[in-house]
């Protein structure tokens, strides 16, 4: 072969091996995945790396993994002391539910409050709390008895099982006939955070063996 033809042929040779190189570039990218640009990404953190199939040659994506159900909130610390220093009042308290008859139950004893524990507890950010005790028991006068004299401005502590104390401050006073109570408004689960302490009060009604009025002091929740 002459210098000129062989000159051509390696001329056709190179522009061949080109064309190869170009060709197999091409075939590389269109094995690639293409990313979705309208797909919203996903945040790191919670997202995990898994395999589409289970196949060697599958490609793998980041999927959002979540839990299944979401955990139960924690059960608010229950309050176990109510003090009011103005009117020496000391009280221990324990969480009371619904008795047989529908009504709030009370411990027996006057001298031991309960809390509504379906109700708001004082560490909650809405609602009132509810606590509440009898006037008076079989052996002596309870110290809820002095709840009548409360007044706006008085301090009411309210400590819990974890050892927090919340401190209230008096709002209002009212002595309410027993018919006339709003149940919707005194275990109001909405509003600012309160603590309503509910007794009894009135005159004593012999053949109803209850008194006529209950006594509701509402405090408010300090920030």
């Amino acid at each position: 072969m002459s210098s000129g033809g062989r000159r051509v042929a390696a001329r056709e040779a190179g522009i061949a091996a080109r064309a190869a190189a170009v060709v197999l570039a091409l075939a590389v990218a269109a094995c690639a995945p293409v990313p979705d640009p309208t797909a919203p990404a996903a945040a790191p953190s919670e997202v995990r790396s898994a395999p589409l199939a289970d196949t060697p040659s599958a490609p793998s994506v980041a999927v959002p993994v979540r839990p299944a159900r979401d955990a139960p909130p924690p059960v608010p610390p229950a309050p176990t002391r109510v003090e009011i220093p103005a009117l020496g009042v000391d009280v221990r308290v324990r969480a009371v539910g619904v008795d047989e008859q529908g009504r709030m139950g009370l411990p027996k004893s006057a001298d031991v409050a309960g809390w509504y524990r379906y109700g708001a507890a004082p560490s909650d950010a809405t609602g009132a709390t509810v606590v509440a005790a009898h006037v008076d028991d079989a052996d002596s006068v309870g110290p809820f008895a002095r709840l009548a004299t409360a007044e706006p401005g008085d301090t009411v502590r309210v400590r819990t099982a974890d050892g927090t104390a919340f401190t209230y401050t008096v709002e209002s006073t009212e002595a309410t006939a027993k018919a006339a109570l709003s149940a919707d408004r005194l275990f109001d689960r909405s509003g600012r955070p309160r603590l309503v302490l509910v007794t009894c009060g009135g005159a004593w009604d012999a053949r109803a063996r209850s008194y006529t009025d209950n006594v509701v002091v509402t405090a408010v929740r300090q920030r």
